[in-house]
């Protein structure tokens, strides 16, 4: 929880901000590239915390998920978050907890949140903005735009899960685990479980938008008195 709280504090911060900048000091004419241009830096920078934060996020299911024996309780190596993060510092390394998956991370962000704020922008920019009004426009529009950033990246997802479960000493690399997920299943394998990932990401994204925008509307009016 405080994680994602970090992680979309970085992401909304880095686009407004770059989205000002843009506006104030480039000579860009085209506001579907400005905010294409503010969603690639913003997903790039907080690639750098998203990385480790899944890292763990994903051992933690994996090994929620493991199958004991009959008889047997599942060999639990660590309880939560914070005892996990020391496993993989003790056994792998600082640098895994910060680097492992990291680069198939910055593939998957840098597309994801220029597709999500572009879809966003645009539909906030829209005439049916006014139609659905303050409450329903940022629903409907967040959840739009969540599907925006996971239908195309989602293979991209699928191959990251797999290169973290893993353990960052093995031998094995992006290729061939890309090659072996191929060999499994072809193309479908990409996108298995793209449903109710979607469903997930609808709600989720409505909810984000709707509070962003009660909150920046809250926080412009209160600036205006200062």
């Amino acid at each position: 929880m405080i994680g994602q709280a970090a992680i979309k504090s970085i992401q909304f911060a880095v686009n407004e901000i770059t989205l000002l900048y843009l506006e104030t000091n480039a000579s860009i004419q085209s506001n579907v590239l400005k905010m294409a241009i503010a969603g690639t830096l913003a997903g790039l920078l907080s690639s750098f915390v998203v990385s480790p934060i899944e890292l763990v996020k994903i051992r933690m299911q994996a090994q929620n998920k493991s199958t004991p024996k009959e008889n047997e309780e599942s060999p639990k190596l660590y309880s939560n978050d914070f005892e996990c993060a020391k496993y993989l510092i003790k056994h792998e390394g600082w640098r895994a907890l910060f680097c492992h998956g990291l680069g198939i991370t910055i593939i998957r962000e840098i597309p994801s949140f220029a597709f999500y704020f572009v879809a966003y922008g645009i539909l906030a920019r829209s005439s049916l903005a006014a139609v659905l009004g303050n409450h329903a426009a940022p629903l409907i529009f967040g959840a739009a735009a969540g599907w925006a950033m996971w239908i195309p990246t989602y293979p991209a997802d699928i191959v990251k899960t797999l290169v973290q479960v893993q353990d960052s000493n093995s031998k094995i690399s992006l290729r061939q685990i890309t090659a072996k997920l191929y060999r499994s299943g072809g193309v479908k394998a990409f996108f298995d479980g793209l449903e109710p990932k979607l469903v997930r990401a609808a709600i989720k994204h409505a909810v984000t938008f709707w509070v962003y925008e009660i909150i920046m509307r809250f926080a412009t009016q209160y600036l205006r008195f200062f």
